[in-house]
């Protein structure tokens, strides 16, 4: 019964980051004993996304990278999350590098032709820590699916659930059109649940199928590709401790239909290729330390028995208006951070009057480079009761919410930049993100550059792209 109770009980899930070469010298229950009784006796609130800071003098501090709150599970609530009426959930991990010198993924071969079938990358790895980071969808999308996955896996897991009894494959099909961030997702996913299932596995390993290596020249070789990589990835599932995370990127390339490949002049080869893969799949259920992640862009071209095993189907789209300005945000905030656009912070005085003529100027100026964060409220004792909260002005373009209440109708930077976010709907995050930095390279001429000179060649690169869309379609209906 307790163990069904916790995991009904809203949860904050914080991830505790343990410096590499000190892994071997920590004991990790201790540890997050340790960081869950500092939070809840050094915290009244806090807010989901944010860094904790302030461990560095505690009994495992110098061990800490860093702790981060990543994530809330339970009914939605406010911005703001009361320590005393959560749970914590503390996972301690530490980056792992497969490669000694350059970095990358260790990478597995077996083709005849030489190509990399699969990549297989130690979770969590230092390859994907920005990934997470780096997702910008609506309504939570990448935290639900995280939560999904968890609660899949965890289920799975229960001692006597007798497995047979549910049509559960663990797979999971993230479909869209291109460049929507699905495959970024996949391996993000992937890091996430490698460190929020860290109790439950003792190392997690994630493997990348190259879908098009699995296609041989040679006839029926591609359904022995297809059962050889799997075979493998089933013996890695039966070694003690391990979770193993599958990513099948394009997946329609060895799951076609195969209806329309024997209705048509095609080989079926891609038939035996199917059927391989579906019998592979099929072995993968009765291990419950399994998730396989797949990718689509053409979800209408694969085969109706891989879709009858999918488990989750989701839907990525094209970002809304709201979620390209975040993009936008967070690019010009990365190029502020690393200096390549400069800003001038303003410090503010922490006492109420200040606080709020601060406030009136920014709200009035028009100004972007001086946006108000609050900061979460802590239990550390402080000299009088108006320092208690203290604001200071962040040199960063402000998120959604700041910008509708404050920016939406003026001529400043995050009001530019909400007018180009409403330009842009339709456009991929691929395209999005590549935007903010092919301004600065074709439209500013090196020197010191400002926040305003940034937004101008953002402006002038959406232009040129919609210009260069406009014309693509005049080219397809003139054809």
């Amino acid at each position: 019964m307790e163990k069904t109770a916790s995991l009904l009980k809203p949860t904050l899930h914080i991830e505790v980051a343990v410096k590499a070469r000190q892994l071997q010298h920590v004991n990790l229950q201790q540890l997050r004993a340790d960081v869950e009784t500092w939070i809840r006796d050094a915290f009244v609130t806090v807010e989901v996304g944010q860094a904790v800071n302030g461990y560095e003098d505690a009994a495992f501090g110098h061990l800490v990278e860093r702790i981060d709150l990543a994530d809330y599970t339970g009914p939605e609530t406010e911005l703001f999350f009361d320590v005393a009426q959560n749970q914590l959930d503390i996972q301690a991990y530490s980056l792992k590098t497969d490669s000694a010198k350059d970095g990358r993924r260790s990478i597995a071969q077996a083709s005849d032709e030489g190509m990399p079938q699969a990549r297989v990358l130690s979770l969590p790895n230092v390859a994907l820590k920005d990934e997470w980071d780096s997702l910008v969808f609506d309504d939570h999308l990448p935290a639900r699916l995280l939560r999904y996955l968890t609660r899949m896996v965890g289920l799975m897991k229960q001692p006597g659930l007798n497995l047979a009894a549910f049509n559960w494959n663990r797979l999971c099909l993230l479909h869209g059109p291109p460049g929507s961030g699905k495959s970024t997702l996949c391996r993000a996913l992937a890091q996430k649940l490698s460190i929020r299932l860290g109790d439950a596995f003792d190392n997690a390993m994630l493997v990348e199928i190259n879908t098009n290596a699995m296609l041989s020249k040679y006839f029926g070789e591609s359904g022995k590709l297809i059962g050889a990589i799997f075979e493998r990835i089933h013996a890695m599932a039966h070694e003690r401790g391990s979770f193993i995370c599958v990513v099948m990127d394009e997946c329609e390339t060895i799951a076609g239909s195969r209806e329309k490949s024997t209705s048509g002049s095609e080989c079926n080869d891609g038939m035996r290729a199917t059927n391989q893969l579906l019998t592979a799949l099929d072995r993968l259920r009765n291990l419950p330390n399994v998730i396989v992640l797949c990718t689509s862009n053409l979800i209408g071209a694969i085969d109706q028995a891989f879709l009858d095993r999918v488990d989750i189907k989701q839907l990525i789209p094209c970002p809304s208006a709201a979620a390209i300005y975040n993009i936008f945000r967070s690019c010009l905030n990365e190029l502020i951070r690393s200096n390549v656009v400069h800003v001038a912070a303003l410090q503010v005085s922490a006492s109420p009057a200040n606080k709020r003529r601060a406030i009136s100027r920014a709200a009035t100026s028009g100004s972007s480079s001086s946006p108000f964060k609050a900061v979460t409220r802590s239990k550390t004792p402080v000299a009088s009761s108006p320092e208690a909260w203290k604001m200071v002005a962040a040199p960063e373009v402000p998120t959604f919410s700041e910008m509708k209440i404050r920016f939406t109708d003026l001529p400043s930077s995050p009001g530019r930049v909400w007018a180009l976010a409403q330009k842009c709907e339709g456009l991929s995050g691929r395209t999005l993100r590549r935007l903010p930095i092919l301004g600065l390279a074709m439209y500013t001429w090196g020197g010191e550059c400002s926040l305003d000179d940034a937004v101008s060649a953002l402006e002038a690169a959406v232009e040129q792209e919609l210009m260069t869309m406009a014309v693509k379609r005049e080219d397809k209906q003139t054809k």
